[in-house]
């Protein structure tokens, strides 16, 4: 458990969730990615995020992938899992059950089917602090959520003590240093991508949930190192490196194109849930030509004691 002022930290994957062609979760390939997982230089994993398609996940799947997680980990990886549902009650129960199940922390989307003002965000957020047994991390998707969340609910969220940080994807940089110049010192922030990780550090994050790092853990590392170290050239070199790589896996192909990177790495990706479609033939040779060129293989050394 995180004690009161202390920042959670460092390079965190959030993790797609593998699914066998018959849409049921694919077990076996899960304890085979975790075993992996715990193997690299990750600091953490966020389990039902985006990538890990939360939307179709129902609550006793969320809390079988925690626990597998945990136990698959032996505490090496600090685990995160998302608990949003529409209702707060569920969240609520989401919440209880995720911890009870392993989870060190919880991913908490706003709530976005009915826009509320914003004394209804910070009342949802607090509300799930309030009963959650361990500490929340704000999720901002503007993207996929329709719902922007300002600086105003940040901070005021921010001074619940179960309210420990955030995961901001928007990409408005502004807002980002607003966020480490306002929440307090205890709060942590992270860039959501590894398309501008380098850029969240310059703003003050304290990490990152970056899908690229699912692939390429030690690359990632290696720029968080070098800029915290002081050698931006160096952290420089890797973003530019980075950039290209994380943005095939994110915004260009999305999960179906994740899904194929892993599997081409041995592995497991595993098939969508419907609606979201397979991966062409054509992009997929083009997501792994992207990553072929980066180079950054050679920095996953972890990868040969696998």
């Amino acid at each position: 458990m995180l004690t009161l002022g202390e920042k959670i930290r460092g390079v965190f994957a959030p993790v797609p969730t593998p699914f066998k062609d018959d849409g049921a979760l694919d077990g076996n390939g899960w304890e085979k990615n975790i075993a992996l997982w715990s193997a690299s230089p990750l600091d953490g994993i966020v389990i039902a995020g985006s990538n890990g398609e939360i939307p179709f996940l129902s609550l006793e799947e969320r809390e079988f992938l925690t626990r597998t997680a945990k136990e698959g980990s032996a505490g090496r990886l600090h685990i995160m899992a998302g608990a949003h549902f529409p209702s707060t009650d569920e969240t609520i129960k989401a919440a209880g059950r995720l911890a009870a199940a392993g989870a060190d922390s919880i991913l908490l989307l706003p709530p976005h089917y009915y826009k509320g003002k914003d004394e209804a965000l910070v009342k949802y957020f607090t509300d799930v602090a309030d009963e959650s047994p361990v500490p929340l991390f704000l999720y901002n998707m503007p993207a996929n959520t329709g719902v922007d969340i300002n600086i105003e609910v940040i901070c005021a969220a921010a001074r619940h003590p179960n309210i420990r940080g955030i995961k901001d994807t928007s990409g408005d940089m502004t807002k980002l240093g607003y966020t480490v110049l306002r929440t307090p010192d205890g709060f942590s922030t992270f860039g959501g991508t590894g398309n501008w990780f380098l850029a969240a550090l310059s703003m003050g994050a304290c990490g990152g949930t970056m899908a690229v790092s699912i692939l390429f853990p030690r690359s990632c590392q290696m720029l968080y190192e070098a800029f915290n170290d002081g050698r931006i050239s160096e952290a420089a070199a890797l973003q530019k490196r980075l950039l290209p790589v994380s943005d095939a896996i994110t915004r260009r192909f999305g999960i179906p194109g994740l899904k194929r990177a892993l599997e081409a790495y041995g592995m497991t990706g595993g098939s969508c849930r419907r609606p979201l479609l397979p991966i062409s033939k054509a992009d997929a040779g083009e997501l792994l030509k992207v990553i072929r060129d980066s180079g950054l293989d050679e920095y996953e050394t972890w990868r040969n004691n696998r």
